[in-house]
C-alpha cells in the first residue's frame, strides 16, 4: 500500500529554509580540507606581494612601446629629467651604446621615461635610446634593451626634497655621478653624498 503525504506550500518554504541554514553547518564538516586550503591561499598571496608579478613587466613593455594604457597598469611619468646636483650639476643620460653618464646641459639622451611599479619601486628608459637603466651586481649603471630585475630600483624622497635610486636586485648600490659627471660605482656612494641626489625636471630651467 502507497501512502502520500501533502506538505503545505508554505511549510514546504519554512523546511526550505531551515534546509538552508542548515547548509554552511554541513560545509563547516570539511574544516580539516577547508584549512590546507585557506593556507595555501595564503602563502600563494604572501609569494606574490613579496615578487613582482611578470604580468607587470610585460604591460611595461607595452607602456613604453606608446600602447595604450588601461585600467591596472602601472603608472606612467611623462618625459622628464633627472638632474643631480654634485659639481656644477649633471642631467643623467643613457647613450646609444649603453654607457651612462652626466652632461651639464640636456641633450636628446637625457630624456627619461619613468614610470611606477609599486610603491616605492621605479623603472628608467631612456626616451631616445630606448635603453632600460639597469644597475650590474658589481654596481656599475648601464642601459639594456631587455627589461630585467636588475633595470628596478628603488626611489627615495630625501630630506633635502632630492631623490635616490639604489638597485632592488643589488641592494647598497646607488645610481651615483663624480664632481665631472662620470658615472660612480654604485657601491662606493651613499644616500648621504650629493652625488646620488636627483631632481626630476619636466623643464630646462
Amino acid at each position: 500500500m502507497n501512502f502520500t503525504v501533502e506538505v503545505p506550500s508554505g511549510r514546504l518554504g519554512l523546511l526550505l529554509l531551515l534546509l538552508g541554514s542548515l547548509c554552511p553547518q554541513l560545509d563547516g564538516a570539511k574544516g580539516p580540507e577547508q584549512k590546507v586550503l585557506q593556507q595555501e591561499q595564503k602563502v600563494l598571496q604572501q609569494e606574490q606581494s613579496s615578487h613582482i608579478p611578470l604580468w607587470k613587466i610585460h604591460m611595461r613593455d607595452s607602456l613604453v612601446k606608446g600602447r595604450g594604457r588601461s585600467l591596472g597598469e602601472p603608472e606612467v611619468i611623462q618625459e622628464q629629467l633627472l638632474y643631480c646636483r654634485v659639481g656644477i650639476g649633471f642631467h643623467l643620460q643613457i647613450l646609444p651604446g649603453g654607457s651612462v653618464r652626466g652632461v651639464h646641459r640636456p641633450t636628446q639622451y637625457s630624456w627619461l621615461k619613468l614610470f611606477s611599479i609599486r610603491p616605492g619601486l621605479v623603472a628608467i628608459r631612456g626616451l631616445r635610446s630606448g635603453l632600460f637603466l639597469c644597475m650590474s651586481r658589481d654596481g656599475w649603471a648601464h642601459g639594456a634593451e631587455k627589461f630585467s630585475d636588475d633595470c628596478i630600483f628603488k626611489e627615495n624622497l630625501e630630506e633635502n626634497h632630492y631623490t635616490t635610486y639604489s638597485s632592488y636586485s643589488h641592494p647598497g648600490n646607488y645610481l651615483a655621478l663624480s664632481r665631472k659627471g662620470e658615472l660612480r660605482r654604485g657601491g662606493s656612494a651613499n644616500r648621504n653624498q650629493a652625488s646620488t641626489h636627483f631632481l626630476p625636471r619636466r623643464r630646462l630651467w
